[in-house]
């Protein structure tokens, strides 16, 4: 299974297309101040770990879950057969 970060997706279905933005919706919707850096590294990259309070903080600010902020990628299906164990 793999994670996929999405918060460019989710901001932009709530139309907030700048970190600014972000910043201030983080502000008055969360009271959670976050730097444009920090914000900015967000917006660009998957997170290696993220604390808990700051993935609460993006979901109010725009009103999501954390479902769709991590879209899972499911597993390949992989047959008993393919297990090289199983292998004669």
């Amino acid at each position: 299974m793999q994670l996929r970060w999405r918060l460019r997706q989710v901001m932009a279905s709530r139309d907030v297309w700048k970190g600014t933005e972000l910043r201030g919706l983080l502000a008055r919707r969360a009271n959670f101040n976050l730097s444009l850096p920090s914000i900015s590294a967000l917006m660009n990259n998957q997170p290696v770990q993220m604390k808990t309070e700051t993935l609460q903080a993006l979901c109010t600010a725009l009103k999501c879950t954390p479902d769709e902020l991590y879209g899972v990628v499911p597993p390949r299906e992989v047959s008993l057969d393919d297990d090289p164990r199983t292998s004669r």
